[in-house]
């Protein structure tokens, strides 16, 4: 990944590599989007945040640590989880450096040790009280390819036109059942082509529901035909009071 937002004046992973812009008691945040595929799509959330959370530490950045630990680490805020097996464009991580550096130069220094599926795809400075992932993003956009049935169009036209779409979702090891009605979550669901569903939807507390779950109850296949499909997640959002959708 080459990053074009400036020209930094030392690479970081150099011998006495020093940031653009010094200050002994300064500290800036960023916010860097990786995307997910090939090998990577089998990583869960956890060992995803283990392999970005090593990637700052090898990259040479100065990052800010976590103290309270017997052995100290980046310290790290990360979106939303993603399921294993799905790729992503659109996976988010914020972290404090103790000096200013141009945000080109910190995507370098990560797309250096980032590998097998990894890959930087932006970096920009936030405010320091800039809101968190968590607290901001409560859309997620997907892109789902396989073989869907013909007159799939008609049959998802119906889908959509129910009053509910309940969802149920196993609790406690499949001791009680959830019961989520999906249609107020749903923003768009619609074929774009015969193998090709883009599918929008807002979640959050209590309220989320994976895209396999809406495909099984659209199309109502067993679990293990939905191992065809191929699920994106290409973008996180957040939706304003006004149904503004932005980027985090």
């Amino acid at each position: 990944m080459r990053f074009t937002e400036g020209r930094p004046r030392r690479s970081l992973l150099g011998g006495g590599a020093k940031p653009l812009r010094t200050e002994e008691t300064s500290r800036a945040r960023y916010r860097v989007r990786v995307a997910r595929t090939g090998a990577a799509r089998g990583l869960t959330h956890l060992a995803q945040i283990e392999r970005l959370r090593r990637a700052v530490a090898e990259s040479g950045l100065p990052a800010v640590l976590q103290k309270r630990r017997k052995s100290p680490r980046p310290k790290l805020a990360f979106g939303p989880a993603i399921s294993m097996g799905y790729e992503s464009a659109a996976e988010y991580f914020d972290m404090e450096l103790s000096a200013v550096l141009a945000p080109p130069e910190v995507g370098e220094a990560l797309s250096r040790v980032l590998k097998d599926g990894l890959e930087v795809r932006s970096v920009r400075r936030i405010p320091q009280f800039y809101p968190s992932l968590d607290a901001s993003i409560n859309v997620v956009r997907y892109e789902i390819r396989g073989s869907f049935p013909e007159g799939a169009g008609e049959s998802l036209a119906r889908f959509l036109e129910r009053p509910e779409i309940v969802i149920e979702k196993l609790k406690e090891g499949g001791a009680r059942v959830e019961r989520i009605d999906a249609k107020p979550l749903i923003i768009e669901m619609r074929l774009a082509s015969p193998e090709l569903l883009e599918l929008s939807l807002r979640f959050g507390p209590n309220r989320t529901v994976k895209p396999e779950a809406l495909l099984r109850e659209w199309l109502t296949r067993p679990d293990a035909e939905m191992e065809q499909f191929r699920i994106l997640r290409k973008e996180l959002l957040s939706e304003t009071a006004r149904g503004e959708l932005l980027a985090p």
